[in-house]
């Protein structure tokens, strides 16, 4: 905890400098995207073994770090300042899920809604659980979209 609230603070002065507000910003958006696409090839992984190994599955789950977006988060950096884009289902639909997936209009929005699901999953494993494997099928593709949607422009 005392290093998210560390980084927490160190993105907070980095923003609040106008002249580094831009750098940070860059810096948030990349490590938010590397950390969401390990956490979609954990949940692909998971996905993939979940039938065979349920454990193997769980533990996978349980693993996946959040502690870039805990620091976005202590620091009350608004995650829209951050990933101000509109997004649209539409514009690169999933094979599933695309209905549950329609009302998100901005990446922010869609990256949040990865961050919660992530959390969901870990609480359901915490406590021990058993959901339907769709859920952890929904996390797959909702960290693949959030991976996508972040991914910095070359």
């Amino acid at each position: 905890m005392t290093a998210t609230i560390d980084l927490a603070r160190l993105l907070l002065e980095g923003y609040k400098d106008k002249a580094g507000q831009e750098a940070v910003t860059e810096r948030i958006r990349e490590s938010i995207h590397r950390e969401l696409r390990l956490n979609a090839e954990l949940a692909t992984e998971a996905a993939n073994v979940h039938a065979r190994e349920p454990d193997l599955a769980r533990a996978l789950l349980t693993e996946m770090p959040l502690d870039m977006f805990n620091a976005v988060s202590a620091s009350g950096l608004p995650l829209a300042n951050i990933f101000p884009s509109a997004w649209n289902v539409a514009n690169d639909p999933p094979s599933t899920y695309s209905e549950r997936l329609k009302n998100i209009e901005k990446v922010s929005e869609l990256v949040e809604r990865a961050y919660h699901r992530i959390r969901i999953q870990k609480i359901r494993n915490q406590v021990g659980q058993i959901k339907d494997p769709r859920s952890i099928g929904y996390l797959r593709v909702l960290l693949g979209q959030a991976a996508k949607a972040t991914k910095p422009s070359a």
